[in-house]
């Protein structure tokens, strides 16, 4: 299945958004909260063996998701998060 086809079936990407965020929600709170952001990008960027986003980045990244200025990100925050990332993707698989 590609991107593509992913991001054309809402339940298939609602799906994708659940599991995901279930992992990243530490704690169960049903938010992703800044202490959790801060610990997945952080590991992102040892993974990828780059520089850890700054304070800053991290409160820039919270604002970015956080669209209702809760101070934490929802499943359907999330969700949009997920939807641009399958955007790119799929860019990248057409070319």
């Amino acid at each position: 299945m590609s991107f593509r086809e992913i991001l054309n079936n809402t339940q298939k990407v609602k799906k994708i958004t659940k599991v995901a965020f279930n992992a990243l929600d530490e704690d169960d709170s049903g938010f992703l909260e800044r202490k959790e952001l801060i610990s997945i990008l952080n590991n992102c960027a040892d993974t990828l063996k780059i520089e850890r986003p700054s304070s800053e980045e991290m409160d820039e990244i919270l604002k970015e998701l956080d669209e209702n200025s809760d101070g934490k990100v929802s499943e359907n925050e999330f969700q949009a998060l997920i939807e641009k990332v399958l955007r790119i993707m799929a860019k990248i698989e057409e070319k």
